[in-house]
């Protein structure tokens, strides 16, 4: 009644004998639980003379560079994110295979693919479940829902994201169900992922539960500077030697190497840093960002 017909909350309150304050919390609870998607598909514009030297200075197959976009950096996380989710429909074909490695970046490219756009594709979580995930680290679901949305098939890696030391993580990694849907994910055809710069008041880690402020501070004075795949590494793009990163059970930043197409986007100048460190991984060949936080990655990197 309200977005197919038109109608005002006041007369659909009228025609459901029901309060105008009842409707506007219906209508709330729609968009909330996703039952009502609202996509501004606005008219993207891109910076080809920086997404060149992107290219060039950090060997990438492709870079992709939103001009001027928003001050507000959640608007721009989803500027540069709907940006990225049209340059992944264009890459998806019939039979190919997508790994995720989940956060809030790639939930809001998720969210960014059109509703009407279908691709069979089996969609693959990259990295392992949390028990009380905030939706965008809910991976089990968002795989499911990024399926669904496509029209292609979810398969899941069935183990948590943190084992509680590194023995427990390998005993986890070698479990048949397990090693199987890691080989999955090694062989797919293009991978999705963000990029975190370990701040305490942006970073994931933090969010998510798996790690404290105390920690992120010992990291960054052992020479972090960002994580990716849940995985923290230094400037020079090399795994910082962690507790951490031996109990995150998941694809690491090799397996992605080896993956034809690995997408990252990040967006913000305070992540430039990280993701210079990030390209250095060798992990990545495609890269979505704003213009200002590219800006500062060819101003500061050596």
């Amino acid at each position: 009644m309200y977005y197919e017909r038109e109608m005002t909350q006041n007369e659909i309150a009228a025609a459901l004998d029901l309060s105008r304050v009842k409707i506007y919390r219906l209508l709330k609870q729609a968009r909330e639980t996703q039952v009502v998607r609202i996509l501004i598909d606005w008219h993207i514009k891109r910076s080809p003379n920086v997404e060149s030297q992107l290219m060039e200075r950090f060997g990438l197959d492709e870079a992709l560079v939103l001009a001027s976009g928003a001050a507000d950096s959640a608007l721009l996380l989803r500027q540069v994110a709907q940006l990225a989710a049209r340059y992944l429909e264009a890459q998806l074909a019939d039979g190919s295979s997508l790994s995720i490695c989940f956060g809030s970046t790639t939930y809001e490219v998720i969210n960014a693919i059109r509703l009407d756009f279908q691709a069979n594709v089996k969609v693959l979580q990259a990295t392992g479940s949390l028990s009380h995930a905030l939706k965008e680290f809910d991976s089990s679901a968002l795989t499911r829902q990024l399926a669904q949305k496509l029209g292609g098939e979810a398969l899941y890696l069935s183990c948590p994201l943190l084992a509680d030391d590194a023995r427990a993580a390998a005993v986890i990694r070698e479990q048949a169900v397990v090693a199987r849907s890691l080989e999955q994910v090694r062989r797919a055809d293009i991978a999705l992922v963000g990029i975190g710069d370990l701040h305490p008041q942006t970073s994931g880690f933090l969010r998510a539960g798996v790690a404290e402020s105390r920690d992120l501070q010992a990291y960054r004075e052992a020479g972090a500077i960002g994580d990716m795949a849940w995985q923290i590494f230094d400037g020079a793009g090399r795994l910082v030697p962690c507790a951490l990163n031996e109990r995150i059970i998941g694809v690491t930043l090799d397996e992605l190497s080896a993956v034809p197409q690995t997408i990252a986007v990040a967006a913000g100048v305070d992540k430039a840093a990280a993701i210079v460190g990030a390209l250095r991984s060798g992990a990545i060949n495609s890269l979505c960002t704003d213009e200002r936080t590219a800006e500062g990655m060819l101003n500061g990197a050596s």
